[in-house]
């Protein structure tokens, strides 16, 4: 089955993984504001600090433009800002110079009470802001082509600028090089999502950046060559689980062996759902949706039991929702495919068919919002794991649309799925009183 456009069409008011992984602008210009803002700060608090020419270079996901949606509200997306002073390495100690670039950031916080300092790191101090922003500030030295990075353990060889020439020339075609970038936030996406909470290192973003440059699979539709492309970078770290700097050979995949052994771990269930993906086309829909969860856009028809979308299963869950006020009371108890809720209200999902599932099955509870509130929230949905037998409660927080995906597994072998839209409203519309018409005054 083609699911290309639940990845990614030209139109971009479709709902889509990829239209899903944008940053809402409103938050992106907030996260601009506050960078630009801490930039004229350290122009000149650095200048004085080591007294030669100071530069700033954007790197990173915001340079290469493949910022992704942080995976909740909780989380925060970074801006990497380049710190260059102009001078030989022998002229300063580098865990001074990173020592005077985090006084200089504590300086900033204590007339910004919005963030405060990142616990350091070997080769960056950084920021972290109240909501949703990590900003990463990496200090070089430069001198005509010599660049060095400045780390706890002294000056090493970096030059992120290359890299990203590297990464800006992989492919000469203009739609090529957008592709290359879709699908590594498409990688991004499937990270963030697998490894969110689990307490291990993530896989780089440079990396992932490379790794695609490296083994992208051009097809004809979107899903093919994410698919294709997958595959092909885990079969090669299956091989070798490294990532060579195209710049310097240095690794990029460097992590702790308790870090890298979870990788393996999602690399091989990336593998086995990409396979399965070749092997069992009409299902696709449904493994792509579960690889990617909340960031996958609905694959049920709104307010349906069906869709084109969807292989023929045998059994279907009907949902059954209570409906409460703001004050708790309960409205009504309905088995529905579509609800109009007022902001406030909540609502408790459960299965009423249980006795047409094995006992134990495990329900997948898929939230997915839609609209600009939830968006600029940065809250587009996330996933619950219950038994059969719980019931999962949300809450109506945001205007627009939205839907609750339900999905029965058994054995790793879905049994059953079904969505419910979620209209939700502002608030009741309030009764006015009618004017009477009164005659012309003289």
């Amino acid at each position: 089955m083609n699911c290309s456009s639940l990845l990614y069409t030209q139109n971009n008011e479709s709902n889509t993984l990829h239209e899903r992984l944008k940053i809402s602008e409103t938050i992106l210009n907030k996260g601009v504001s506050k960078k630009d803002e801490l930039v004229e700060f350290l122009r000149e608090e650095l200048k004085e600090t080591f007294d030669c020419e100071v530069r700033f270079w954007l790197q990173g996901s915001y340079k290469s433009k493949t910022l992704i949606k942080p995976s909740d509200k909780f989380s925060s997306y970074d801006i990497d800002i380049g710190i260059y002073l102009s001078f030989e390495t022998d002229e300063a100690d580098a865990s001074e110079v990173k020592l005077a670039v985090k006084e200089a950031l504590e300086s900033f916080c204590k007339i910004n009470d919005e963030c405060e300092l990142q616990e350091s790191k070997n080769a960056c101090e950084g920021l972290k802001y109240k909501q949703l922003l990590t900003i990463d500030t990496p200090v070089y030295a430069f001198s005509g082509h010599d660049i060095k990075l400045a780390t706890d353990n002294g000056w090493i060889d970096s030059d992120p600028k290359s890299i990203q020439e590297f990464l800006t020339n992989a492919f000469e075609d203009p739609n090529d090089r957008a592709l290359m970038k879709r699908v590594v936030r498409y990688l991004k996406a499937w990270i963030n999502v697998k490894w969110n909470r689990a307490g291990f290192k993530k896989i780089p973003s440079l990396a992932v950046n490379v790794l695609v440059a490296e083994h992208l699979k051009i097809e004809d539709n979107e899903d093919d060559t994410f698919i294709n492309t997958a595959l092909s970078i885990c079969y090669s770290l299956d091989k070798v689980f490294r990532v060579n700097s195209p710049i310097d050979n240095s690794n990029l995949l460097s992590m702790p062996d308790d870090a890298a052994t979870f990788a393996y771990k999602k690399l091989d269930e990336l593998k086995r759902t990409c396979n399965n993906c070749i092997k069992s086309p009409d299902y696709k829909p449904l493994l792509l949706a579960n690889l990617f969860e909340h960031y996958f856009p609905a694959i049920t028809d709104e307010g349906s039991t069906g869709s084109a979308n969807l292989p023929a299963l045998t059994k279907v869950p009907n949902v059954s929702i209570n409906r409460y006020s703001k004050g708790d009371k309960h409205i009504e108890t309905v088995s529905t495919n579509k609800i109009t809720v007022f902001k406030g209200e909540s609502l408790t999902f459960s299965i009423s068919n249980k006795k047409d599932f094995n006992t134990e099955s495990t329900v997948y509870w898929t939230v997915r919002n839609i609209g600009k509130q939830a968006d600029d929230a940065n809250d587009i949905g996330h996933k619950t794991v219950t038994n059969l037998e719980n019931n999962e409660k949300r809450d109506a927080s945001y205007t627009g649309p939205h839907t609750m995906e339900c999905m029965v597994v058994h054995n790793g072998t879905i049994q059953g799925v079904t969505s419910v839209l979620v209209q939700v409203k502002p608030s009741k519309v309030l009764p006015r009183k009618k004017k009477i018409f009164k005659g012309l005054r003289r």
